[in-house]
């Protein structure tokens, strides 16, 4: 009986025999490591202080030699550099180190601590000699006793037996040393064994499992991804209603189920839609057979095919009314079409007249050369008709200009245009006030009881305005304004004449609102009075506003330039920052040079 190898199975296998030689590679590093361990701290707590140690020791005892036949041989005081040095040998240096080697020899073999016994002995003599020296030699006076003197000098002389004792010891000190040298040498060499066998461990079991992954990998992508890649294709191409080309592989396992089912379904799908491509042709008897009793889209197939024969008829008969209806219909658009057009045409010609009318209130150019000779008006309307105007008019020897923006622009600011104008008639023609603060207080006055007359809620109309009156014999200029400044250009410099934040009409009569500004000219300024629509204007690279501080900089530049000249370079400068896009408010600049 052939064993069916499923996908489970497959990657059982192959994840059991990885899973097995990686727990091989684990336990036998784990046991390198352990005795690799195990010998390092051999060598760090034990033999290595041992060494260091009897080194250390060895070293004090040769010291000690050498600082004895001093005090043995050199006549000097009990405090000499030499015998302190001596006494904190013998009795701190040595007996620390002493007990430090006690404590290692916990760690040593039998005849290794038998060896250091022997060499403790041999010490005990030393020390005791070298006390006798102490004791025969205690003071300065003590070296004129002739018989401590030479009993102390004969144990201290070259070859005598302090000479003899500490050879001895240090013999058995080298002796130790070597033997723990060895010892330690031995266990590194243990260690670096152990390393070795990590190492190959490392290597080539770690090379093993990197074969083994890769075959394991080859088997997967062969066995389990190619398939599962080739289905995914399929799948997406009959996601985007495209049937697959290549027969579909089939295999011993479930993948190879899953491609049989895809195989009956991709035919499925071919005969359903041969069957829709019938019944959208307006075949309604083509035949088509569902893939089951429970196939719902077959059956709902089958049932679209006779509702639609039936809705085919039903809308045969509907196209038939409403093509009727259509053609009744569409000879009352195209009248409704002509009425639209001449009710546009209308409109349009209204507002042009509204526009004849509107001009005909602003000065002739002619008649502001008479009164101001060197000044210019930059205008452009927004659309057909603007809510920007601008007024002259001689009282005296005094003119009285002004350059007014009006709530809106198009059709509601040309109203507004409208009431603005009348006011300033009224109140500087019919009324001859001519000091502008006064003007304005009175233009607000008249202008809030126009525009608020029997009315229960505050509607925000208005106007903005600068209102100047130039004497022509003394070049004295007064100014007041109404949320629009006025600026003197006077040579390389710019003096800005702040208004009063308020238009003119929106807000309740009061007496004294309005500042004047009194300003003496000197032959070439030149004054500019304007609305916010040059500033206001979106355009330049980043589609920014121009804003107030490049139009500053923009008189600045023009100031030497003659009237027309300045006005022609305001229109440019406005026109480049503008570019394509469309203009955002109407444009009022008037500019009178002395």
């Amino acid at each position: 009986m052939r064993v069916r190898m499923t996908i489970g199975r497959r990657i059982g296998l192959g994840f059991g025999l990885f899973i097995f030689f990686a727990l091989v590679v684990v336990v036998l590093t784990n046991g390198t490591i352990e005795r690799s361990r195990t010998i390092n701290q051999q060598i760090n707590n034990v033999y290595g202080p041992s060494v260091d140690a009897l080194v250390r020791v060895r070293n004090l005892v040769v010291t000690a030699r050498t600082l004895a036949k001093h005090w043995a041989l050199v006549e000097s005081i009990p405090d000499a550099p030499e015998k302190a040095a001596l006494i904190k040998l013998t009795d701190q240096d040595l007996p620390l180190l002493i007990d430090r080697i006690d404590t290692l020899q916990g760690w040593w073999d039998k005849d290794e601590v038998a060896a250091m016994g022997r060499t403790f002995q041999d010490m005990s003599v030393l020390f005791a000699m070298q006390d006798s020296v102490k004791r025969m030699l205690p003071s300065f006076d003590s070296y004129k006793d002739p018989v401590a003197y030479f009993n102390a000098r004969d144990l201290a002389e070259e070859g005598g037996a302090l000479d003899r004792q500490t050879d001895r010891v240090l013999a058995d000190l080298d002796g130790l040393i070597a033997h723990q040298s060895r010892k330690r040498e031995a266990l590194r060499e243990g260690m670096i064994q152990s390393l070795d066998s990590l190492r190959f461990f490392v290597l080539y079991l770690g090379g093993a499992l990197v074969v083994i992954g890769a075959v394991l990998a080859f088997l997967l992508v062969r066995g389990i991804v190619k398939p599962v890649r080739q289905l995914r294709a399929i799948l997406l191409q009959l996601g985007k209603g495209v049937f697959p080309r290549t027969r579909i592989a089939t295999t011993n396992d479930e993948i190879g189920d899953m491609s049989i089912a895809l195989a009956g379904l991709v035919d499925g799908l071919k005969r359903t839609t041969d069957f829709s491509h019938a019944v959208a042709a307006g075949n309604f008897k083509a035949e088509y057979q569902p893939l089951s009793n429970d196939d719902v889209l077959g059956h709902a197939l089958l049932m679209m095919r006779k509702e639609l024969g039936e809705r085919e008829r039903i809308l045969e008969e509907k196209v038939r009314e409403r093509t009727e209806e259509m053609v009744r219909q569409k000879d009352e658009v195209e009248r409704q079409s002509k009425r639209v057009v001449e009710l546009y045409k209308n409109v349009t010609d209204s507002i042009r007249y509204a526009k004849r009318l509107q001009e005909s209130i602003l000065p002739p150019e002619q008649r502001i050369r008479e009164l101001l000779p060197g000044s210019f008006v930059l205008y452009r309307p927004k659309d057909i008709v603007s809510g920007d105007f601008y007024w002259v008019e001689a009282v005296g020897e005094q003119v009285v200009f002004a350059a007014v923006d009006c709530t809106g622009h198009g059709v509601p600011g040309a109203f507004m245009s409208l009431v603005g104008h009348n006011g300033l008639n009224q109140v500087i023609k019919a009324q001859r006030i001519t000091r502008p603060a006064a003007a304005l207080d009175e233009l607000n006055r008249i202008a809030y009881e126009t525009l608020h007359k029997d009315r229960d809620q505050y509607v925000r109309d208005g106007m903005d305005m600068a209102l100047c009156t130039f004497d022509r014999r003394s070049l004295q200029l007064a100014y007041a304004g109404a949320n629009c400044p006025l600026y003197l250009v006077r040579g390389t410099e710019l003096v800005q004449y702040a208004p009063n934040k308020m238009p003119i009409g929106g807000f309740a009569q009061q007496s004294g609102v309005f500042q004047d500004h009194l300003v003496q000219l000197r032959p070439g300024d030149t004054v500019y009075i304007f609305s916010d629509g040059f500033a206001d204007q979106f355009g330049g690279p980043r589609g920014k506003k121009f804003l107030y501080r490049q139009f500053r900089e923009v008189l600045v530049r023009i100031a030497p330039e003659p009237p027309e000249r300045k006005k022609s370079l305001l229109n440019e400068a406005f026109n480049e920052w503008k570019g394509m896009r469309e203009q955002v408010d109407d444009i009022l600049v008037m500019g009178i040079q002395v």
